[in-house]
């Protein structure tokens, strides 16, 4: 259920100008990313592992090799 202050800001929200949403939608993504930035630590070897049933059964220097020809 949405918060009744969250309701009423973006009811007045919508009735912005695009412009002005644009505006509105830029200064809270840069707070957001900011908060995101300082709090949100990404350790890169956490994500070791993810996708690798994607490559199962696939040659590396095959693949390699085949996406090289196709550039030229």
């Amino acid at each position: 259920m949405i918060n009744t202050n969250t309701e009423r800001i973006y009811k007045e929200i919508s009735q912005l100008p695009n412009n002005e949403k644009m505006i509105l939608l830029s200064k809270l993504m840069l707070e957001i990313s900011v908060y995101l930035e300082r709090n949100c630590k990404v350790n890169i070897y956490d994500i070791k592992g993810v996708g690798k049933e994607i490559w199962e059964g696939i040659d590396a220097q095959e693949y390699v090799n085949k996406e090289r020809a196709s550039w030229e």
